[in-house]
């Protein structure tokens, strides 16, 4: 998730002083949000979804939905378990697990939380460690089991910190720097769904994504150099 080249610090300073390091920084930044409709519909409205975005964009979206204390679905991996912890602090709900390890039990955890009511339930989709900008399925499954609709999102910036030595080149902007927030279509899947159109969800689920990644990293000026790479 980016945090690796922290763990120097040691675990325990790290717990400590990184999310008050952070919720200051992140507060600093200015926020310019597109699609004003469908931001007040869902993340200052009442309605649930699902919301998803790609692993690069999430240290910031963990401050950024904290104050609507969303279910996101960490990975188990010591990364994860840095990165759960931060958001938790942010006002986050962690789930744990993954595509590749304890992904089910999540799953499980995360219907029967939005069948009861919770508000919001926010996860990436190419993680735990890629293929960067590429959709897996499982969230297509909740949205399936749930009913609830699938709400794409991304932020960019001019001036970020890219750790280029990441695999998902995580982004974090820089401080007093403006932020701006993308919102996709709104995707419901059907309750019943053959394995090929569950197929072409996915795909059009990762063809939003990308498209209005391009077009944040576009308005902003923010090099597209994974453009190249895919």
């Amino acid at each position: 998730m980016g945090l690796t080249l922290l763990k120097r610090w040691g675990t325990g300073a790290l717990m400590t002083i990184a999310p008050l390091f952070f919720k200051a920084w992140f507060k600093s930044c200015r926020p310019k949000i597109l699609q004003d409709d469908l931001h007040k519909e869902f993340y200052a409205g009442s309605r649930q979804f699902i919301g998803v975005t790609w692993h690069r964009a999430s240290i910031f979206f963990c401050w950024f939905f904290g104050p609507i204390h969303p279910l996101v679905m960490f990975s188990q991996s010591q990364d994860g378990e840095y990165l759960a912890r931060f958001a938790q602090k942010c006002g986050v709900i962690p789930v744990r697990g993954s595509s590749t390890r304890g992904g089910q039990k999540a799953l499980i955890q995360m219907i029967r939380s939005m069948k009861e009511g919770a508000r919001i339930c926010s996860t990436v989709l190419d993680g735990p460690q890629g293929p960067r900008f590429k959709a897996k399925k499982g969230l297509l499954l909740l949205a399936q089991k749930t009913g609830v609709p699938l709400l794409p999102f991304i932020w960019s910036a001019r001036r970020t910190i890219t750790l280029e030595k990441t695999w998902d080149k995580t982004m974090i902007p820089w401080p007093f720097s403006q932020v701006l927030f993308v919102y996709g279509s709104p995707m419901v899947v059907p309750e019943e769904c053959s394995e090929t159109e569950m197929e072409q969800l996915r795909l059009e689920l990762e063809n939003r994504l990308n498209t209005i990644m391009t077009d944040a990293d576009q308005a902003c000026g923010y090099k597209t150099r994974w453009l190249e790479e895919v």
